[in-house]
């Protein structure tokens, strides 16, 4: 009596369809056995995808046969598709198991091994399940694209988002509890005081937690200004399309965040970590050799002591202590006396009020160049329609004019409010001023090395 193993297999979404569900395969193999006089030694089965044989059910079959050799000669299945999705990974397979006496065979789709077409048939079903796999994934993408096209982001919410539905009742993302953190995080970052890690570091506290490389991507993601990148494929260029969701920042503070994170990509960062024990690592220079000043902590006479010094071969060195209150005596002498502090405001006024005069300029300057930029983008949209610029052309040139755009938009709104920026500034720096010992004393190793 010939010996069979029967298997059977869906993938998720082939659940509920019609003569595809575990117990309709499981039937017609024991019924088709039953009717051949085919002994059946076990049965697996997988509810998973078929495009390769890394499956629990097919792997515990393939160590089933490895531990009871020669006592199976048939594999059965109901469709070729239930095998595999891969027609090279299949008939690989299928080889592996003939060389060692077990023969494949579908129930419905029967091959004649005795006629060399039944290869080419075999091929065939084989092939067929692989094709409908690649065209399904064509239409998926065809269908993202068509949707991201339109202005809908087809991914996993971005953080600061979550999905939820239009007035049409469509997918969409909308804004969600952690959409203040993203503006916050941008705004401090656009101030140019912070790097990204300090920015992420500041943030995390409040709930924004992120990895370095994720939090990197969030702040040069153009999704929060309301666009969606469309990257290229096939024939079509990559393009900038602007989103239906609603913005977490605009498009000048976008662009701010991008030139803050180009102009500090040149600025190389500091060798070694700063310790909270030594906020003056790397600012001290040796009297000695000109060398910036290491730190570090040693042991002697009972106790832990850090000191100030320069590289090996130097001899300068000094207890960090001492440094520390030269240091805060230095600033005491700085600190601003309070009946000053009225009369450096009245100057700074002053200064400011002649100033007016040249910011009216530049306002000017800038409301001409937007006027100048705002042709060029009529200019680029009106070549592209009427077929005298190629679309890549036409995507660089529109995506380059509408960016400095925003630049220019962000400047002018900065000229604007430097009425309001300069009070907020002054208030700011007298305060420093007026307590700056004590400011720098209580403030973390971060603000004591940017004091």
């Amino acid at each position: 009596m010939e010996k069979a193993i029967i298997y059977t297999r869906v993938s998720t979404e082939e659940q509920g369809g019609k003569g595809y569900s575990l117990r309709d395969q499981k039937e017609k193999l024991e019924f088709y056995c039953m009717n051949k006089g085919i002994e059946i030694v076990g049965h697996f089965e997988d509810d998973c995808s078929a495009k390769t044989f890394i499956r629990p059910g097919f792997k515990n079959f393939l160590l089933f046969i490895k531990k009871n050799k020669n006592l199976v000669n048939k594999f059965l299945i109901v469709k070729w598709d239930r095998f595999s999705r891969d027609a090279l990974q299949a008939l690989n397979m299928i080889k592996d198991l003939n060389e060692i006496g077990i023969a494949v065979e579908s129930l419905e789709h029967p091959i004649d091994k005795s006629n060399p077409e039944g290869l080419l048939m075999l091929a065939i079903y084989l092939t067929t399940p692989q094709v409908e796999n690649m065209r399904r994934s064509l239409n998926t993408k065809t269908g993202m694209r068509r949707a991201m096209k339109e202005g809908r982001w087809v991914s996993t919410p971005p953080m600061g988002y979550k999905m939820g539905r239009d007035s049409r009742n469509k997918a969409i993302i909308i804004p969600n509890e952690k959409a203040p953190l993203i503006q916050e995080a941008f705004n401090l970052y656009c101030k140019g005081i912070y790097d990204i890690e300090e920015v992420r570091k500041i943030m995390r506290p409040k709930g924004l937690t992120s990895s370095r490389a994720h939090f990197w991507s969030l702040l040069h993601n153009p999704v929060y200004c309301g666009k969606i990148i469309i990257k290229a494929w096939r024939d079509e260029p990559q393009e900038i399309v602007k989103g239906l969701h609603t913005p977490l920042i605009s498009e000048e503070t976008f662009y701010r965040a991008i030139d803050v994170a180009t102009s500090r990509s040149k600025i190389k960062s500091k060798p070694k970590k700063e310790s909270a024990l030594f906020p003056l690592r790397g600012l001290l220079v040796c009297s000695r050799c000109g060398k910036n000043l290491t730190a570090s902590s040693s042991k002697g006479n009972g106790g832990v002591y850090q000191y100030y010094h320069c590289q090996p071969g130097c001899q300068e060195r000094f207890v960090a202590k001492l440094a520390h209150e030269s240091l805060e005596d230095w600033l005491e002498e700085l600190t601003l006396k309070k009946e000053f502090a009225n009369l450096y405001l009245m100057i700074m006024k002053d200064i400011f009020k002649k100033e007016e005069g040249e910011k009216d300029k530049e306002i000017a300057r800038v409301k001409s160049d937007i006027t100048k930029h705002l042709t060029f983008i009529d200019t680029v949209d009106r070549k592209y329609i009427e077929d005298n610029l190629a679309i890549e052309s036409y995507t660089h040139l529109k995506e380059k004019y509408k960016r400095e755009l925003a630049k220019l938009n962000y400047e002018l709104s900065q000229l604007h409010n430097s009425d309001t920026d300069f009070k907020e500034y002054v208030t700011f720096g007298i305060g420093l001023l007026s307590n700056l010992k004590n400011v720098y004393i209580a403030s973390d190793i971060n603000s004591k090395q940017k004091l």
